[in-house]
């Protein structure tokens, strides 16, 4: 179980450099075109090159946020309740979350194979969505292991206390 835990550790951390360079590559990108389009030379594309930056931005951080508790939690009323109670319903949250991830990562794999199939491109840049398609997918199932290491954690707490 720790060698499961430690090559997840690596795999998010390496996602996170990658999330942070295409975060990167969107700022430079869209301040490119903005100064371009001051001189009336925009850069084709830009919008798509964005979006799909994005995309593959979001599918790399998520499981590092997650792993480090980073999603934002309304907490206003759980607190008030003991520690065992709290990790309770963290649990029950951790299983939903569970279901409702792999519910998208095989919908997203499900998605990309029909636009692979249908040969859809691009607008603009004729690139293959599918490929960025499935690297989302690749980031939610990246993403529901680490839920399933959260959920693994959380049970070991409730056994303790």
């Amino acid at each position: 179980m720790e060698l499961i835990q430690k090559a997840l550790l690596f795999v998010t951390d390496k996602l996170k450099i990658v999330g942070a360079v295409f975060l990167f590559g969107m700022a430079l990108l869209t301040c490119a075109d903005v100064i371009g389009r001051l001189f009336k030379y925009p850069i084709f594309g830009s919008v798509e090159l964005v979006s799909f930056m994005g995309v593959i931005a979001i599918a790399c951080s998520l499981p590092f946020t997650h792993q480090k508790k980073g999603h934002i939690g309304v907490e206003l009323f759980i607190r008030k309740f003991s520690s065992r109670t709290r990790n309770i319903i963290a649990l029950c949250t951790e299983v939903l979350s569970l279901l409702l991830f792999v519910l998208v990562a095989w919908r997203m794999f499900h998605y990309a194979t029909k636009i692979k199939e249908s040969g859809e491109l691009s607008m603009n840049l004729q690139l293959p969505e599918y490929a960025i398609i499935y690297i989302l997918a690749v980031g939610f199932v990246i993403f529901t292991l680490i839920i399933i290491n959260s959920i693994f954690a959380t049970i070991s707490k409730i056994k303790k206390k």
